[in-house]
């Protein structure tokens, strides 16, 4: 979108956000500190958006990715894992806020967090390899925006003018 590169810069809130909701949704477990009970609603919600952006943000990415020839099942292992993410943050979201307000059944919006933590950071590792080890965060000179060097630039440059 208007040649910004999104991905890289909003995939970092589901997958911090996640992982520190769903801590929080376990801490509650055994503190039950009336403070504390807003902690993973709150945070979940905030994830689900930041994953929500990380989904749609990622098809920009992977047109991107297929022009750099990064391995298309590499890409859709990691677009297939997000899905699952998105579904598992987007239930653990809604049985927290649901548990919040009975303020009964914690435990299993606790292990649905979790599991859902887990999902994030199996999606963030495959996204990781992605970029690290298939090179879909390679920047081009004209994905950076720049004309690719000519000829007469070479030539410039050697003469030191």
């Amino acid at each position: 979108m208007f040649g910004l590169e999104l991905h890289p810069a909003v995939v970092h809130f589901p997958i911090a956000l996640g992982v520190v909701g769903a801590f929080f949704a376990v801490v509650y477990l055994f503190l039950r500190k009336e403070w504390l009970r807003w902690f993973a609603p709150v945070l979940l919600s905030i994830a689900l958006l930041g994953a929500v952006g990380a989904y749609f943000s990622g098809q920009n990415a992977e047109d991107r990715a297929e022009a750099l020839r990064v391995p298309e099942n590499a890409i859709h292992q990691h677009e297939e894992s997000s899905l699952y993410g998105l579904g598992l943050i987007g239930l653990a979201t809604l049985l927290s806020w649901a548990t919040h307000a009975r303020r009964r059944g914690e435990w299993l919006a606790a292990i649905v967090a979790v599991v859902a933590a887990g999902a994030i950071l199996y999606t963030a590792h495959l996204g990781g390899k992605l970029v690290f080890i298939h090179g879909a965060g390679r920047v081009t000179p004209n994905a950076a925006g720049q004309a690719a060097p000519t000829a007469h630039d070479e030539h410039h440059d050697e003469d030191g003018d």
